[in-house]
Formats: C-alpha cells, sequence, structure tokens
C-alpha cells in the first residue's frame, strides 16, 4: 500500500525583485526567502512550494493575483515548458529594465565599487526574435528535436523556436519529419552562417563513437542542410558537404566604413546573435580610443572576433585561446583581412604568469572568458602594466568576483555597459571598463 502525498504547501506574497538566474525573490509571512520564476516585480502571487533548500524555499507560480502592468502574453507556445527562455512573460523595456538591476544588484553584492556613472542602461538586441544563429537541440529516441525542460531531463519536442532564425527553424521541422538523426545521436547543433544563412548540422562526437557514411547519407537527405560535421577534441571535421565544398561560418562587421569578414567553423565560439555582437565589436572599439601604434592583448580572443577588428584600427595585437581550431580560424582572419597579428593556442591562466615573468607590457587588455569567469587569475593583470582593462561577460555574478580581484589595484570601474545578448531570457552580457588610478 503506498502512502498519499501529502498537498505542496502555498504562499500568498508579493515579489520584490528579480535576482540573478532569473527568478523572483519574496518573502513568506515567517520572513523566509521565497523564489519562483515566471513572475514580475510588484506582483502578488500564489507560489507552491517545492522545496527547501539552505536559505531559501524553491517554489513554482500557482496562480497569479495581481499581475504587474508589465506582463505580456508569451509569444511561444511552449513557454514555460522548454527550459530556454525564461523572461518572455515581461515587456522588452521591462526585461532590459530588470537585466541593469541584475547587474548593479551582484556587483553590490561582490562590494564592487560601481562607477560614478552608475549601470549604463541595457544595450538593446537590434532583433528580439529570430536572433539566435546557433541552437542546440536535444533528441529523443523517436528522432524528434526538442529541449529538456527546465532543471530536468524531461524532454520537450518542439517544431519550431521563435528565438532562432528561419533557417535554423525550418532545419528542425525537416529534420523532424524525416527522423533522420532517430538512433543517430542524442544531441544536435544548429548553426546559420550569419551572412550567407547556410545551415551546418554539427553532431557531439563521443569517444570510440563512429558515425557511418549510411547514417550521414540519411541525415544529409534533409534538403535545408548544407553541411554536416563533429566536434571532437582535435576540432571540427567535415562529414558531408552538399556542396562538395567545405563552407565557413562567416559574418560581416562593419566597422569606420570599411567590411571586416569573419569566418570560423562549427568548432569554433560564436556569438548566437551576430547582430548584437557586431554592436558589441563597435562598442570595444568605442571604448577602446586611440589604438594606433599600441599594444593589445586579446584573452580568451577566439577566431578573432575582437583582435581582427582591434587590429584593423592600427595596434599590434597578441591573441590568447585555449582552442586550436579557434586559433587555425583566428590566423586566418588576421590573413585575409591583411593584418598581422599573433596568436597562441595556450591555456590563458599559463600564459598571463609566463608573460609576467618575462615582464611583458601591454596598453590594452581584453579579455572574454566563458560563464565561469577568470577567477583569481585576474588579480595578475595588474602586473602587465595596461592603461585600461576591457571584461566582457556572459555572467554578471562571476563578473563581479572578478572585478573583486581587480578593483584597488591601482584600478578603478569606469564603466559597466549591459547589452542584451539573449532578449526573452534571463541572460545578460556585460562590458566592464577599468582604468588605472
Amino acid at each position: 500500500m503506498t502512502t498519499p502525498s501529502l498537498p505542496q504547501k502555498l504562499h500568498a506574497v508579493r515579489i520584490d525583485k528579480v535576482i540573478a538566474g532569473g527568478q523572483g525573490l519574496a518573502r513568506t509571512e515567517a520572513g523566509q526567502v521565497i523564489l519562483s520564476g515566471f513572475v514580475l516585480p510588484g506582483e502578488t502571487v500564489l507560489l507552491r512550494e517545492l522545496s527547501r533548500k539552505a536559505g531559501y524555499i524553491e517554489a513554482e507560480l500557482a496562480e497569479l493575483l495581481e499581475s504587474s502592468p508589465e506582463r505580456v502574453a508569451p509569444h511561444c507556445p511552449q513557454y514555460g515548458q522548454c527550459g530556454g527562455c525564461d523572461f518572455q512573460h515581461g515587456r522588452y523595456a521591462e526585461q532590459l529594465r530588470l537585466k541593469r538591476a541584475i547587474v548593479a544588484e551582484a556587483m553590490q553584492r561582490a562590494h564592487v565599487p560601481l562607477p560614478a556613472a552608475e549601470v549604463a542602461e541595457v544595450l538593446p538586441s537590434p532583433q528580439c526574435w529570430g536572433y539566435r544563429h546557433r541552437l542546440r537541440l536535444k533528441i529523443n529516441p523517436a528522432g524528434r528535436l526538442g529541449f529538456f525542460k527546465k532543471k530536468s531531463n524531461e524532454f520537450i519536442a518542439v517544431n519550431s523556436c521563435p528565438a532562432a532564425a528561419d533557417e535554423i527553424n525550418a532545419a528542425v521541422a525537416e529534420l523532424t519529419d524525416l527522423g533522420c538523426l532517430c538512433g543517430l545521436t542524442e544531441e544536435a547543433e544548429l548553426h546559420c552562417s550569419p551572412l550567407d544563412r547556410h545551415i551546418t548540422l554539427v553532431l557531439p562526437f563521443k569517444e570510440k563513437q563512429q558515425f557511418s557514411e549510411a547514417a550521414i547519407q540519411v541525415a544529409a537527405s534533409c534538403a535545408v542542410i548544407a553541411q554536416i560535421g563533429c566536434v571532437s577534441k582535435n576540432g571540427f571535421q567535415l562529414l558531408y558537404a552538399r556542396s562538395g565544398v567545405a563552407q565557413a561560418l562567416t559574418q560581416r562587421i562593419s566597422i569606420s566604413g570599411h567590411d571586416c569578414v569573419l569566418s570560423w567553423s562549427g568548432g569554433c565560439f560564436s556569438q548566437v546573435n551576430p547582430g548584437q555582437n557586431e554592436q558589441l565589436v563597435r562598442l570595444v572599439l568605442e571604448i577602446a580610443g586611440t589604438l594606433r601604434g599600441k599594444k593589445v592583448l586579446d584573452l580568451y580572443c577566439g577566431m578573432g572576433n575582437f583582435s581582427v577588428p582591434l587590429a584593423l584600427a592600427g595596434c599590434e595585437v597578441v591573441g590568447v585561446e585555449g582552442s586550436p581550431e579557434s586559433v587555425r580560424w583566428a590566423r586566418h582572419n588576421a590573413k585575409l583581412s591583411g593584418i598581422k597579428a599573433d596568436f597562441l593556442a595556450a591555456d590563458v591562466h599559463a600564459s598571463l604568469r609566463q608573460m609576467i615573468a618575462q615582464r611583458q607590457r601591454a596598453d590594452l587588455i581584453l579579455l572574454d572568458p566563458p560563464r565561469a569567469g577568470i577567477g583569481k587569475t585576474a588579480a595578475l593583470l595588474p602586473e602587465l602594466g595596461a592603461e585600461k582593462i576591457i571584461c566582457i561577460s556572459c555572467d554578471p555574478v562571476t563578473l563581479a568576483r572578478d572585478l573583486a580581484f581587480l578593483c584597488g589595484k591601482n584600478l578603478r570601474l569606469t564603466q559597466l555597459i549591459p547589452l542584451d545578448m539573449f532578449p526573452q531570457t534571463s541572460h545578460i552580457e556585460t562590458v566592464a571598463v577599468l582604468e588605472r588610478s
């Protein structure tokens, strides 16, 4: 005989604010912190208690008692089920306001002194929908494509994603109809080239796994797929190209009256939002100021997203990146642009220590680390003598931690500029500028 489960406790609360990660924070009648997604500041809601953690209660929205004037109907029919977007229920202007507040709070919690101008207004994305040019999907045993539900391994099938480019959605629909990925892989990525819009299907490569020619030909039956490749520790390997020749993913960035074309493979990191990436590159160049004759160190340089435009502005660039595949494309992009730049395929932390031991110097340091940030190694950056350090981060919490290592070491935070790289989600890209005191 099974014991019936007890009804989950309900809490009627008013949402105080939205914190990093997109959850609304409120307090119960007993004064306990309670967190829930899909709510907005000022709303009165009924929350269903899910679990008790150290210091807070995890909950979900059971009923909206009094809604915010900033609340809107979600655009996507699967919103709240799919684990992707978590801000669709707010007007776009409200999404930007929330993101600015999240950045400010992350700095305050880490005791990072805000610049005199406070946190800048968030730079909006040129597109609020259809902006994603890279989409990672799960594949169920029946060959359906979709996502996992948030904080779960529960599969949610999708026919299209309104945040993704039209070409990616066409590929999702056809791959699902054909069922051609059934049994081939449990996960795949679709990349849409920003410049020519062709689609690359990228398959993860696990040790001892082989993709047979017959299986690849089945996947290649999807008419909207231009090429198929896999990613391993050795980089990107082309498995099939409809034209018979590998095609690079490319983006054209217009800078100061001339175009800069960047190319990369499916094995490289690239920003999912190319329109906002172009604005980010221009912002970095504007912050950098006069560059002619200066020495710039670009850490986590990837395929040269910033290095090449910076070098075109007249400076001497050294880029450091842990991915050999990305460095190969950085060198290709530099050669194509007719500029000279040195790129090292090396661990950033080890390279920094070596540069300091060799007493090397830089006028400007730019770093765009992964979500985990640079960590305690950030404390080494001032030893390179740069007058300005530009930090780019997709996580305000790890950015705040890194800035705490830097502020006070003859450096002061002068600008903090959030950018909306990921509309309809709580994710935030932020540019932090430090200058020598």
